[in-house]
């Protein structure tokens, strides 16, 4: 508590229990040292900066929502990978990937840490719908927004729902390297802070894959050699031949020799004719 003499030039007193400090008039009791009087605010200074450097991340030089290029930039994003043709058009390797992320990154020289527990799910769209949770220095966030084509290139958004710093967004865009479970990028808050990340590395990866014709997923050696292949048997196509008909020529006995015909008593004015001309048969014929 604290009291003040009523008479000019009194002097202000500190300490005591509350309404049991008295004074007199002449203003006794314990007067706090001028060392201590400045080393409080000193020390409330230094205890306020201490928090804000450990808590900053992403946090900007505003409040959450007060960086007016947050919005266009997330639309920008969402158009780029709309229009992005070679990986719109690129074949799914897997149905669902998911995993344990380690998170580092910079921001406005610091070097921090967290994590991400991310998940795509392939949305027949032509990429994979991402959701997920995300731990670091502003507390946990919710991935609320995003996208992810069949080649890695993807953005999102997380947003922070409680604590101190809800209504906290972060758009993060960059590439996944499916094949080393990492990610490389860079992120903006929408209280104007922006950086890179460092490093973005998964483990405990998962990923299941569909097995109905209807998805063009690349066979490997292995899996082709464990499957059953049918066995397709080339068979030479016999072409059909037309009959072709059978000449029969008549042989004359060996030793006989043909002659013209010639009728008896014959006209000296009579046609010559051949044989061919001549009515009857031309060859002897022996019957078999």
């Amino acid at each position: 508590g604290s009291s003040s003499s009523g008479g000019g030039g009194g002097s202000y007193s500190y300490g005591g229990s509350r309404g049991n400090t008295s004074n007199n008039g002449g203003g006794s009791g314990n007067k706090m040292p001028i060392w201590l009087i400045i080393l409080i605010p000193v020390a409330a200074l230094v205890a306020l900066l201490t928090c804000c450097l450990i808590c900053r991340k992403k946090s900007g030089n505003g409040n959450p929502g007060s960086d007016a290029t947050f919005n266009e930039a997330m639309i920008k994003a969402r158009e780029k990978h709309a229009t992005n043709n070679d990986a719109n058009d690129a074949s799914p390797n897997f149905e669902t990937y998911k995993g344990d992320f380690e998170v580092k990154y910079q921001d406005r020289g610091s070097k921090l840490s967290g994590s991400a527990k991310i998940q795509l799910k392939n949305n027949n769209f032509g990429g994979y719908k991402i959701e997920g949770d995300c731990s670091d220095a502003d507390g946990s966030a919710a991935i609320n927004d995003g996208f992810v084509s069949f080649t890695g290139h993807g953005w999102w958004v997380e947003e922070t729902f409680t604590g101190t710093d809800r209504g906290l967004k972060v758009l993060t865009q960059g590439k996944f390297d499916f094949e080393n479970n990492s990610f490389t990028g860079k992120w903006k808050a929408n209280t104007g802070g922006s950086g890179v990340y460092t490093e973005f590395k998964g483990k405990n990866v998962t990923r299941t894959f569909r097995t109905d014709a209807g998805v063009s997923n690349p066979q490997t050696l292995q899996t082709m050699l464990e499957s059953d292949i049918p066995m397709v048997v080339a068979l030479a196509e016999t072409p059909a031949i037309e009959a072709t008909p059978v000449l029969a020529h008549a042989v004359p006995e060996s030793g006989f020799v043909a002659e013209p015909y010639v009728p008896n008593n014959p006209s000296p004015y009579a046609e010559y004719q051949t044989p061919n001309q001549v009515n009857g048969p031309e060859l002897y014929v022996p019957r078999v």
